[in-house]
């Protein structure tokens, strides 16, 4: 694992530790990938989706994005592509 996080952490410090670092690629034009792997009921889904009043992961990263974009968007386009898949393997 690169991260494992107790339930006391938020959402804004997972995301600083594990997913904003990999913004900077995305603008250099590198893909990237957040790949949340654990049991049923650890907290997967609420880290990368959140809920109304407390982003998750993906929400921040697009935030993110779109906040660096508007930065240089004087000096670049951009097209992006951004797809989301929940993988289920339940037994």
């Amino acid at each position: 694992f690169d991260y494992a996080f107790n339930q006391d952490v938020d959402q804004e410090y997972i995301f600083e530790r594990t997913t904003k670092f990999l913004i900077e690629g995305v603008m250099n034009g590198f893909n990237a990938t957040v790949f949340a792997y654990g049991a049923t009921g650890a907290g997967k889904t609420y880290t990368m989706m959140g809920e109304e009043d407390n982003d998750g992961i993906m929400l921040l990263s697009v935030q993110e994005l779109f906040n660096q974009i508007e930065n240089v968007s004087s000096e670049m386009d951009y097209q992006l592509k951004i797809s989301y898949i929940e993988v289920y393997n339940e037994n």
